[in-house]
């Protein structure tokens, strides 16, 4: 087959999993013999880094990924996504597709999905791991919402009428078919199937990692201990993560004589407010000598990465669809500790695979914390359980197998 992707980053320009699960992805069908072209945006790219290797970099976003600029709406949106729409009909062209498959679509235009389905009828297929189906673009998300001043917000609402109103002569947003959709998990396809935003013909498919690596850095093979319990929390550095609650629980386990025993790797980058207010959170708790911050590391180095720490924190406070961060942290043997939100749930079994705990909830959490600090046989238990969880159901070669049958029934 000749392929298609559309994805708003690409490795080594990428926010998580989702993108990095695109390359994976890729490079498998590519192994299977399958033509693979990606078309992602120009984001932190140099002119040299354009196009390489069959992906384009090209595409704008419609807005920087942390602050909305006012100016570039009314004087640079029109002919950015003119200029998408053009680097989109030139990748069909060349490549001449088989299936052209919708993949991460946070911050793109979906006038790209909707031109595409138009060019290609009967042959967009769309993986679906977040809401963005029912969720607002960000032109709409931030002329929707209220300034945070007053006089901001007196400012804000002439421009809001005209910019609302722009977008609406524009036809926006576009109204997508969604002919051929397969969703991460069986939450992700209920709630936006129930909300009418995909057909209910939607099929579920779940994502998955290579565990081999994560496998031989794997250290699962005793409760002894010597040390603090080192926790580890890795992702993005975003309010919805909620690396807060982590701060908070541990604060609690403080205050309980507990600190001294435990210790707290954050590991990523996201939004620098949030990420400032995490740094003042922990010196407000006492935490400066319990927590520490690390920057982003390289795909390569995750596996060794992992295999330092013993309990993964999963703490999303938000719908998360399917996070393979889990499924890295259980095949390298680390004890999951969950809140149980979206399709985590379908991974998760609390006191099977893993521990869990309401979203949000800190206190709950710092009592699985410290279930796992002091039942160090039952800790390791459950991490074995987490790895067989994941070499059963959620491998990269089972996802690919399931990905690779669909779209051969829509070329």
């Amino acid at each position: 087959m000749r392929l298609l992707f559309l994805s708003n980053f690409y490795p080594p320009f990428e926010l998580g999993g989702m993108e990095q699960l695109t390359a994976e992805v890729a490079a498998t069908l590519q192994a299977r013999g399958h033509s693979v072209s990606i078309l992602t945006s120009c984001a932190g790219v140099t002119s040299a880094d354009a196009r390489t290797n069959g992906v384009t970099r090209a595409l704008f976003l419609d807005a920087d990924i942390h602050y909305y600029s006012v100016r570039s709406f009314f004087l640079k949106r029109r002919a950015r996504e003119a200029a998408n729409l053009r680097q989109l009909d030139q990748a069909i062209d060349q490549v001449r597709p088989d299936v052209f498959v919708v993949w991460n679509m946070w911050n793109l235009s979906r006038g790209l999905p909707f031109h595409a389905e138009e060019r290609l009828p009967g042959r967009v297929a769309y993986y679906i791991a977040s809401t963005w189906p029912m969720d607002p673009d960000a032109h709409e998300a931030y002329w929707r919402l209220p300034a945070s001043r007053p006089a901001s917000e007196w400012m804000k609402r002439p421009l809001r009428a005209r910019a609302l109103a722009e977008l609406q002569s524009e036809g926006c947003p576009k109204p997508l078919a969604f002919g051929h959709t397969k969703c991460v998990s069986r939450y992700m396809r209920d709630r936006l199937t129930t909300a009418g935003a995909i057909p209910s013909t939607a099929g579920v498919l779940h994502n998955g990692i290579d565990p081999a690596p994560f496998l031989a850095a794997s250290r699962l093979d005793s409760a002894e201990r010597t040390g603090p319990l080192r926790l580890l929390y890795f992702g993005s550095l975003v309010p919805i993560k909620g690396v807060h609650v982590a701060v908070e629980a541990l604060g609690l386990l403080e205050q309980r004589g507990l600190g001294d025993q435990i210790e707290l790797t954050i590991l990523g980058r996201g939004h620098p407010d949030y990420t400032a207010r995490l740094v003042e959170r922990v010196n407000e708790l006492g935490l400066s000598e319990r927590v520490r911050f690390e920057d982003w590391v390289s795909r390569a180095d995750v596996p060794a990465m992992l295999a330092q720490h013993d309990v993964f924190l999963f703490t999303s406070t938000g719908p998360e669809a399917m996070a393979r961060t889990v499924m890295e942290a259980m095949a390298a043997g680390l004890l999951v500790i969950g809140s149980e939100v979206g399709g985590q749930t379908e991974m998760l079994m609390n006191g099977r695979n893993s521990l869990t705990f309401p979203a949000g909830d800190a206190e709950r959490l710092a009592a699985q914390v410290r279930f796992a600090l002091e039942e160090s046989v039952l800790r390791v238990a459950l991490a074995r359980a987490g790895q067989e969880t994941v070499l059963d159901g959620f491998t990269l070669d089972r996802m690919v197998d399931n990905l690779e049958a669909w779209l051969e029934t829509i070329a």
